[in-house]
């Protein structure tokens, strides 16, 4: 497969905002669009067009998108707009705003049978508002943004909040949605498949962090190790007995405060279809699994070790959620044995006497790599458990929700204290 390294940089605008994206060079346009959609931060919704080097027009076609003089851009692929190394076009988004985007080919390379044909290799900046009235209305928010004596100063505040930063950009939410939706040739999803995708970490983790819900709620992360564990899990959950983890990972049984019916539905609505995500990677795509940890963008390895640590402690509490489970698992030797990545990630038994903490820490360093085999391992591990269960034989009892571990219950990870001793610290 030939594909494409692209830098795509928004024009007039500071600070700098640019991408460099790996894409099929034989991607439609229609294809290319949403790609750029995503990468960018852009929501979709308004019109576009592809301008090439020879002055062509391409874009949407629908009857309501119609453009005099546009072609259509689902009959044309990026290598018809650029095919050597500096060859570029512009993809104009927002006919109101006019966001012109320089698009440049930086290098053309064939790669045999690549997991995941487009990735995001590197960015800056963040992107702007929709709607903030373009390039000089983006600088008009910035000020007022910046300066609390500027006028519209509150409304920028209330409507963008304080807390936007011209400057963050992360590659992970891009590479995490198109991470595990290739098959193994490497095949462009449908355009719809990428566009319902857009946006979906970004919200989640916005939900995530609401005011409304506690403190102890779980990190994206977290959610995401979490969601790992349950999805190979040998007995099937039902939402109301994994939610109160989600809400409260500490135990302490703490529940979110909604302020609205909508907040409720949008929110589970987002939890949900990110678990049928991570679901849909271990059942039907688990050669190209890769815990969210592997999509990061992390500048130094202290802070790898620390969110690699979060996702553990999200699978942890996954994988300990049904009693039973847990204790057939733990004490079975080979079970064990296949638990301790987790558990050394996840830093559960670094206190307990005669554990060495600072062997442990090394041992985490070179473990971050490994948690996505360590994840398959499991789930073979737990298949046998997972058939009996759906087969209704040799777990023994009726399956009931665990009641949430209290803060004197010994402790789920097996140490043997008690709860807010141990993880519930």
């Amino acid at each position: 497969m030939v594909v494409y390294e692209v830098r795509v940089s928004l024009l007039g605008v500071e600070p700098e905002v640019w991408r460099r994206v790996r894409v099929p060079g034989d991607a439609r346009l229609s294809e290319v669009h949403l790609v750029l959609q995503m990468v960018m931060g852009w929501t979709n919704s308004h019109q576009h067009e592809f301008v090439g080097a020879d002055r062509k027009r391409y874009g949407s076609t629908q009857e309501y998108d119609v453009l005099p003089g546009v072609l259509n851009e689902r009959q044309y692929r990026l290598s018809s707009l650029m095919s050597e190394p500096g060859d570029g076009c512009l993809y104009i988004y927002d006919f109101g705003d006019d966001w012109a985007h320089e698009l440049v080919l930086e290098a053309v390379a064939e790669i045999e049978e690549p997991d995941v044909p487009l990735w995001c290799l590197g960015g800056q900046g963040a992107c702007p508002p929709e709607d903030c009235g373009g390039v000089p209305g983006y600088f008009d928010l910035l000020e007022q943004l910046r300066d609390s004596d500027a006028e519209g100063h509150q409304e920028a505040v209330e409507f963008y909040g304080e807390d936007f930063d011209p400057e963050a950009f992360d590659c992970s939410l891009f590479n995490r949605s198109v991470t595990g939706k290739f098959s193994r040739n490497g095949e462009m999803p449908e355009p719809e498949e990428i566009e319902a995708q857009m946006g979906l970490l970004d919200e989640l983790q916005e939900f995530l962090q609401s005011d409304e819900l506690p403190e102890s709620t779980m990190t994206l992360l977290m959610l995401d190790g979490f969601f790992a564990a349950l999805a190979i899990h040998p007995v099937m959950l039902m939402p109301n007995q994994w939610l109160p983890y989600v809400w409260d990972i500490s135990g302490a049984g703490q529940q979110p405060g909604f302020i609205s019916k909508a907040q409720v539905e949008k929110g589970f609505g987002l939890m949900f279809s990110y678990m049928n995500t991570v679901v849909d990677q271990l059942s039907e795509n688990s050669d190209v699994f890769l815990p969210l940890i592997e999509s990061l963008e992390i500048e130094s390895e202290e802070e790898r070790i620390r969110l690699s640590m979060e996702w553990a402690v999200g699978f942890m509490a996954g994988a300990a959620i049904d009693k039973n489970v847990w204790e057939r698992t733990f004490e079975d030797e080979e079970g064990a044995e296949l638990l301790m990545p987790f558990i050394i990630m996840s830093g559960f038994l670094d206190k307990e006497e005669g554990i060495d903490a600072v062997k442990n820490a090394e041992l985490r360093k070179g473990l971050i790599e490994e948690m996505g085999d360590c994840v398959l391992d499991m789930q073979e591990y737990w298949a046998p458990m997972r058939r009996d269960f759906l087969a209704g034989k040799n777990l023994g009892r009726p399956v009931k929700a665990q009641p949430l571990v209290g803060r004197n219950d010994p402790c789920p990870c097996g140490s043997g204290k008690k709860f807010k001793q141990c993880c519930g610290k």
